[in-house]
């Protein structure tokens, strides 16, 4: 099920999040920022910097990739999906993907972007979908912007 879009980055960041809940982006506090994300049950989003202009892929564990740059951020993330479908997307831009119900280990991959069919985006975004009973948070690779050095904040608040 591998589903590739353009989406509009705004305010620098991605969310993934659950289309029923109230509230669904992440307030950031300093540490969100400086571990390049913000997690609550049902919603998490991924810092993005450097413009606006980002192509998506959202992949399955058992499916290839068809970005081949190589990720300058890798972060995991617990990620429930509560009914069949979730929604990816930014506070001005989003996509709502049907999606099996279930625990899921969610990695971010963050790429320089490039040229994909004809037009160019600033960014590639990759979000695999993992089924796990045991997710885990983890910082797997860390650009200069981040700071690795502190226990991760897994305790975000709906931003208002």
């Amino acid at each position: 099920m591998t589903e590739c879009f353009p989406l509009t980055i705004s305010y620098a960041q991605i969310a993934v999040f659950d289309p029923d809940l109230e509230n669904s982006f992440n307030a950031w506090n300093q540490r969100h920022y400086t571990q390049g994300f913000s997690w609550r049950e049902g919603s998490v989003s991924f810092a993005v910097p450097d413009g606006n202009a980002a192509f998506v892929e959202v992949l399955t564990e058992q499916e290839d990739s068809q970005l081949s740059a190589e990720p300058t951020r890798v972060i995991l993330v617990p990620f429930d999906v509560p009914q069949d479908r979730l929604v990816i997307g930014s506070v001005m831009d989003e996509r709502t993907t049907v999606f099996g119900a279930g625990k899921y280990q969610l990695t971010f991959e963050l790429l320089q972007g490039g040229v994909q069919g004809d037009k160019a985006y600033e960014k590639f975004i990759r979000l695999t979908f993992a089924k796990s009973d045991a997710p885990v948070f983890e910082i797997k690779l860390a650009d200069a912007e981040m700071n690795v050095d502190l226990p991760i904040d897994m305790n975000a608040v709906p931003a208002r």
